[in-house]
């Protein structure tokens, strides 16, 4: 594994005083200069690599998510939406702190943008494609979301064959 950047340290060091942070107070008292003066870095530092608050738990999400899901895919894990939902639950079982602080602050928003992002439509996308990504994103955003507020009750397999099972109904009934 190769040596982080120091770009890379700074990008980490500002995602965890953001993180610390959260754990001790509410996400919308918590200003920059807070988390540059816990993180060590300079405010020019902090706008060079994120345009917000939002933007470090996102970012943070995307690159942990990236690395799941290659890990994953490498794995030969990743041949069918089961196996994708149940990545994507396991992503969460394993990011399960920065998801609590997330809802614990009301930002489940954040979380809706980082699913949307990382498995919604793309704007390159012919429509059939667009609106097939958009129904998997609100799919998987949904049972996730309520996943969450239910205290992750189940474990990521469980969940994917849940999903299964209320589309299967619901298509039963189309």
């Amino acid at each position: 594994m190769s040596k982080p950047t120091l770009n890379q340290t700074i990008k980490n060091r500002i995602n965890q005083a953001l993180i610390g942070l959260m754990a001790r107070y509410d996400f919308h008292a918590i200003t920059i200069t807070q988390i540059t003066q816990t993180a060590g870095v300079s405010r020019v530092s902090f706008y060079r690599n994120f345009n917000s608050k939002e933007d470090i738990l996102i970012k943070a999400l995307r690159g942990d998510i990236e690395q799941h899901f290659y890990r994953t895919a490498q794995s030969g894990q990743l041949t069918n939406h089961r196996e994708l939902f149940m990545a994507i639950f396991a992503f969460v079982e394993q990011k399960g702190d920065i998801v609590d602080l997330l809802y614990q602050n009301d930002l489940s928003h954040i979380f809706l943008a980082f699913i949307r992002e990382c498995c919604g439509a793309k704007p390159e996308s012919d429509n059939d494609t667009a609106y097939h990504h958009s129904l998997n994103m609100g799919v998987c955003f949904g049972a996730l979301d309520e996943w969450i507020r239910r205290g992750r009750q189940g474990t990521a397999a469980e969940m994917a064959d849940k999903v299964a099972q209320a589309l299967a109904a619901i298509l039963a009934k189309w």
